[in-house]
């Protein structure tokens, strides 16, 4: 059953408008009569008859509704120094997947790339379609780029922070995470952090961890994280 994300639900009639009614109407071409599953970002699928089409609006009623099942029961932000656009939106891709609530990219001295100007904007709509592909009602969300020194300020309001550091040796991801509900992740560009940064981000109480003996690159050193960090906090369990 195909999904669509809507603002809100109020009451028991919405109305699809813009990117996602073209979705359903000029794509997916679905008609009067169809059932499918709206998201409100609220922990529920709202599942929905469509009773008319128009070329700019499609109106739906609501059928009933279920606990989402797929959304993460724990919070874990990805903080990502900016890497090449294309790279960017595989990690926003696969954190989704993952389970991760939120990707806040950041710069830093080596990054081989540059903010632009809607590039939260663009990855939040790479969110947003791996949300419905995945099957979760709350999108991961995309923050806007920090500078280094910002992104360290917000690491005391986390329960533990997880850091990929390519110049740790001795210190695998080997501790009983799964009391934390609330885990900062951060993870360098393509060309990793200096000896200042490093300093840093230990110093504002990041746990260093090495990811093996290997160099891995951004993307993947993200992806594989995220999904050692979920596993070990029992994200993988199958619920009914």
């Amino acid at each position: 059953m195909k999904r669509f994300l809507v603002d809100k639900i109020d009451g028991n009639n919405v109305t699809l408008t813009g990117a996602e009614h073209n979705h359903l109407h000029n794509v997916l071409r679905l008609t009067e009569g169809t059932e499918v599953i709206l998201n409100a970002g609220d922990g529920f699928d709202y599942h929905a008859k469509i009773t008319k089409t128009t070329k700019s609006s499609t109106e739906l009623v609501i059928l009933n509704s279920t606990k989402n099942l797929a959304d993460p029961k724990v919070s874990v932000t990805l903080f990502q120094a900016l890497t090449k656009s294309d790279n960017m939106s595989l990690i926003v891709q696969k954190c989704t997947e993952l389970g991760v609530s939120k990707l806040v990219p950041f710069e830093s001295k080596f990054i081989t790339a540059k903010d632009k100007n809607g590039k939260a904007d663009k990855l939040q709509l790479v969110a947003n379609q791996s949300t419905k592909q995945c099957r979760r009602s709350v999108p991961l969300l995309v923050g806007q780029t920090l500078k280094f020194n910002q992104m360290v300020s917000k690491l005391k309001d986390y329960d533990l922070v997880i850091f990929a550091n390519e110049c740790e040796k001795t210190m695998p991801l080997n501790c009983d995470i799964s009391k934390y509900k609330n885990i900062a992740i951060i993870v360098g560009s393509e060309g990793g952090f200096d000896k200042d940064e490093i300093n840093a981000i230990v110093n504002a109480g990041g746990k260093s961890v090495t990811l093996g003996n290997r160099i891995l690159r951004a993307e993947t050193a993200a992806i594989s994280l995220c999904a050692v960090v979920m596993y070990l906090m029992g994200e993988w369990n199958y619920e009914n």
